[in-house]
């Protein structure tokens, strides 16, 4: 796998994840990083980039993410935490989790949700929020209760962006 950030983008309603380059004002952006960091880190970094650590609340949001970033050992930090509340939320809108996939193994006292590949699908786990795993970013409109501005209607992540997540 290269090691050049890869960038995943659009998820039109149904047509999930297209490349960077077809997309559109209607689909949600996503990032995938190439190095690691803490949840509350990864978060911050998003925050950056004018996105969000991602909503992964669909089957077809992980079907197509799949064949994006193909089989690997890696966990992803995403958007789910349950960290000092009493259920799970995503910090991108504050919903509270409809989906997860089966074999999901999540425990509230453990506060931050990763995903990782296993048995040829996803699921989601639950680790210590400080734990260093790669993360998953999503254009959003708003992110822990701060509305962004997107002056374009594509996603595209600048080369000094890009550096801040490749440090």
């Amino acid at each position: 796998m290269s090691q050049v950030p890869r960038i995943l983008c659009c998820l039109p309603i149904l047509l999930l994840l297209l490349r960077t380059d077809e997309a559109n004002g209607k689909g949600i952006c996503l990032y995938v990083s190439e190095k690691t960091a803490t949840w509350f880190h990864a978060l911050a970094i998003c925050k950056k980039l004018h996105m969000c650590l991602a909503n992964l609340d669909t089957e077809i949001t992980l079907i197509q993410m799949k064949s994006k970033i193909g089989p690997d050992e890696h966990e992803y930090w995403f958007g789910l935490n349950a960290y000092e509340k009493p259920n799970f939320r995503y910090v991108s809108n504050n919903k509270s989790i409809e989906y997860a996939p089966h074999n999901s193994k999540l425990v509230n006292n453990e506060g931050c949700v990763f995903v990782k590949e296993q048995y040829d699908f996803f699921k989601f786990e639950s680790a210590n929020c400080d734990d260093r795993r790669r993360f998953i970013c999503t254009k959003t409109e708003e992110c822990d209760g701060v509305t962004f501005k997107h002056e374009q209607s594509k996603c595209v992540i600048t080369e000094e962006q890009r550096d801040i997540v490749a440090y």
